[in-house]
């Protein structure tokens, strides 16, 4: 919850989101003990600069007319075969 360090929250909502509150919670315990190693490690300050990279979205994901009709399913569309009547 901390706003002075947004990393950690950052962290904890891009997994929650997949794979949940617990996973989530033990992913961002180890960034945490793995800054507090580095910290001990190099008697250097915390900096949150390794955490903040931005990652670059691939932008050409293919997905196969299976996949993308699972994906439509899980977002909540009904998929059905008849086109739709324009009248």
């Amino acid at each position: 919850k901390s706003k002075k360090h947004p990393e950690f929250k950052e962290k904890y909502h891009r997994i929650k989101t997949r794979r949940g509150h617990k996973k989530a919670i033990i992913a961002v315990c180890k960034m945490l003990l793995t800054a507090i190693w580095n910290i001990l490690n190099k008697l250097e300050p915390y900096t949150p600069e390794g955490f903040l990279e931005h990652r670059p979205v691939n932008e050409s994901k293919v997905l196969t007319k299976a996949q993308a009709l699972e994906l439509l399913r899980k977002r909540g569309y009904t998929i059905t075969d008849e086109s739709p009547v324009i009248v």
